[in-house]
C-alpha cells in the first residue's frame, strides 16, 4: 500500500497542513469528524480509482479573458496539473459560452471554475446545475450570487479605488479630466472596478472629472479603436484607467496620438503584455494578484468539505506594480506557438 502525502490529503480534504499533521502524528486535539475525514481521504487516495486520479484535483475551467491573462492562467493550470479540461473562450459570444458551460454542467460531480460575462441565461444554467449538486466557483469576475457557490479573486471595488488614488495623487489639486476603458460591463469585475474608481474620484478628488469612456472588449484592436475615439472626443485627458484587457491597444492609441509620455495609465494584471508596457513606460501602474494563487484557491474551494466552503468569497491580496518592482509571478515572454 503506497504512502499518501500530507499535500495529497490537504488537497482532498481542504484542511490545513497543521491540522493534517496533528491528526496523523497525534499532536494536539483533533475533532473526531476531522480525523474521520482524513482517514476517509487516505483510503480513497490509496484505492485504485484514487491512484488513477493523482494527476491533480478534478475540475474543469472556462475562461473568457484577454490574451495576456489567459496565458498566465494556462501556465498556472499546467503547473497545478488538475484532472480536467481547460476551455479558452477568448472573444467568445454568449451562445458559445452557453454551449460549453451547458455541456460541462451535465456532469454534476465535477466542479466548474469559470470567468465569464454575467447574463440571465448563463445564470439559469448554473443555478440548475447547482441544484443537481454541481459546485460552481467563479474567479476574477463574479456572476449572480445564486449561480455560484464561491468567488475567488481580488476586491475589485477596492482595486478601482486604488486606481483613483494613484491617479489623484499624481495629478495633484489641479482640475483634470480622465478616461476609463472597460472590457464589458457584463463582467462583474469590470463593473465593480469602474464603480470603485468613480466613487473614489468623487469622494477624494472632486477637481478630477471622469470625462470619457471606451469599451474595448479586452481585445487589442477594439481597445485601440475605442481609445482613439475617446481621445478625439476628449483631447485633454490627463490619465486613463483600464479596468480590463487590451492594454497593448490602449498603448498603441496613445502612441498614435503622440500622448505616450503625457497621459498617466493605470491597468490590471502583470503578464507578458503589460510587463513590456511597464518597462517602456507605456503603462505607469498595474494592479495585480498572482494568477497561480487565485487558481490554487479556486481548486481548494472546489474540493473543500461543505463545512469549509460556506464562505461567500475568498478575496486575495493585490499589489501595485511599476517597471521597478515587477512581481516574480509574471511570465516575461509571450508563449511559444506550435
Amino acid at each position: 500500500m503506497r504512502r499518501v502525502s500530507i499535500a495529497e490529503i490537504m488537497r482532498e480534504t481542504g484542511l490545513s497542513r497543521a491540522t493534517v499533521d496533528r491528526a496523523l502524528n497525534g499532536r494536539g486535539r483533533v475533532h473526531a469528524r476531522t480525523r474521520e475525514a482524513i482517514e476517509h481521504s487516505i483510503r480513497k487516495l490509496q484505492s485504485p480509482r484514487g491512484l488513477a486520479a493523482q494527476n491533480g484535483p478534478k475540475a474543469d475551467i472556462v475562461l473568457r479573458l484577454g490574451r495576456g491573462m489567459m496565458s498566465e492562467m494556462r501556465a498556472a493550470w499546467e503547473g497545478q496539473k488538475p484532472d480536467g479540461t481547460f476551455h479558452d473562450l477568448y472573444q467568445a459570444q454568449e451562445a458559445q459560452t452557453l454551449e460549453v458551460v451547458g455541456k460541462l454542467c451535465a456532469d454534476a460531480s465535477r466542479p466548474l471554475i469559470l470567468t465569464v460575462k454575467n447574463s440571465d441565461r448563463l445564470s439559469d444554467v448554473l443555478v440548475a446545475a447547482r441544484r443537481r449538486g454541481k459546485r460552481i466557483i467563479t474567479m476574477i469576475s463574479d456572476v449572480a450570487r445564486e449561480a455560484r457557490d464561491h468567488f475567488v479573486g481580488i476586491d475589485n471595488r477596492a482595486a478601482g479605488q486604488t486606481a483613483a488614488f494613484l491617479i489623484g495623487r499624481a495629478l495633484g489639486d489641479r482640475p483634470s479630466s480622465v478616461g476609463v476603458v472597460v472590457g464589458d460591463i457584463a463582467f462583474r469585475g469590470h463593473e465593480d472596478r469602474e464603480i470603485g474608481f468613480r466613487t473614489a474620484l468623487r469622494a477624494h478628488f472632486p477637481r478630477i472629472v471622469l470625462a470619457g469612456e471606451a469599451q474595448g472588449e479586452d481585445h487589442q484592436d477594439l481597445t485601440q479603436q475605442a481609445v482613439a475615439k475617446m481621445i478625439d472626443q476628449h483631447p485633454g485627458l490627463a490619465a486613463i484607467y483600464n479596468v480590463g484587457g487590451g492594454n497593448k491597444g490602449l498603448a498603441n492609441a496613445l502612441q498614435a496620438a503622440g500622448l505616450s509620455r503625457h497621459v498617466i495609465v493605470v491597468g490590471h494584471e502583470v503578464n507578458y503584455i503589460t510587463a513590456a508596457l511597464l518597462k517602456d513606460a507605456s503603462m505607469d501602474y498595474a494592479i495585480a494578484a498572482s494568477p497561480a494563487a487565485q487558481l490554487a484557491e479556486a481548486l481548494r474551494v472546489a474540493h473543500a468539505p461543505e463545512a469549509s466552503a460556506t464562505r461567500d468569497s475568498s478575496l486575495l491580496d493585490f499589489g501595485v506594480y511599476t517597471r521597478f518592482n515587477l512581481p516574480a509571478f509574471h511570465t516575461p515572454e509571450a508563449p511559444q506557438k506550435g
